[in-house]
């Protein structure tokens, strides 16, 4: 059957949820020392692939769908990982030696960017507002941690933390535009925009092309 008459079953933000979750389950488990260091780059290299080129990837085809908030958070989260990881790998295989204290602007930067997707996200469901808000915290923690006010233990677990959070979402996501009905609980809307939650446009049929 054409995607012309029917509604689109698919749900980008799955596969970039599920591209975030590999990415940070598994800086998590490295910066609680679950990887030993002699394995830095491997991690990197997972990072980079999954938390930055699969989320860039789903960001732009999102936003190709008209689906500017996912699209947007996706792809800017993507760029985000994409950075950080080539960075650290050329620092980790190179004589270029980059100072850790680099990385606390952009992880500022993208505290408050994730503060505002708290906002924006509150009116798609409870879990991903929730995500958001441990997204927010990961970020300020890290800040911190870039500073060498804090260790690497908090950012770690709270890595691990949005992992299997993006993970419960995007299964969530891909049983529900596989299926048709919520097999797994995302939670309602927090806030309402027009007396009515905001959808993604991919809840919406694909016009004739």
């Amino acid at each position: 059957m054409s995607d012309v008459t029917h509604h689109r079953r698919i749900d980008v933000l799955a596969i970039g949820l599920f591209g975030l979750a590999v990415g940070a389950l598994t800086l998590g488990v490295a910066q609680m020392g679950g990887i030993p260091d002699s394995n830095k780059v491997g991690t990197l290299v997972i990072a980079l692939m999954f938390g930055g080129i699969v989320q860039i990837l789903a960001g732009i085809t999102d936003i190709r769908y008209h689906e500017q908030l996912g699209g947007t958070a996706l792809t800017m989260y993507g760029f985000f990982w994409t950075t950080v990881c080539i960075a650290k790998l050329v620092s980790e295989s190179t004589s270029f030696h980059i100072d850790m204290v680099l990385f606390a602007p952009i992880n500022f930067v993208y505290a408050a960017f994730s503060l505002v997707m708290v906002y924006l996200t509150a009116y798609r469901n409870t879990t991903l507002c929730v995500l958001h808000i441990v997204i927010t915290i990961t970020f300020s923690s890290t800040f911190l941690a870039r500073l060498d006010l804090i260790g690497e233990t908090l950012p770690g677990i709270l890595h691990i933390v949005v992992g299997f959070m993006a993970f419960y979402h995007a299964v969530a996501s891909l049983t529900q535009a596989f299926t048709g009905h919520q097999m797994v609980p995302l939670g309602p809307p927090l806030l309402h925009r027009n007396g009515s939650p905001m959808r993604r446009a991919t809840d919406q049929p694909v016009p004739a092309r």
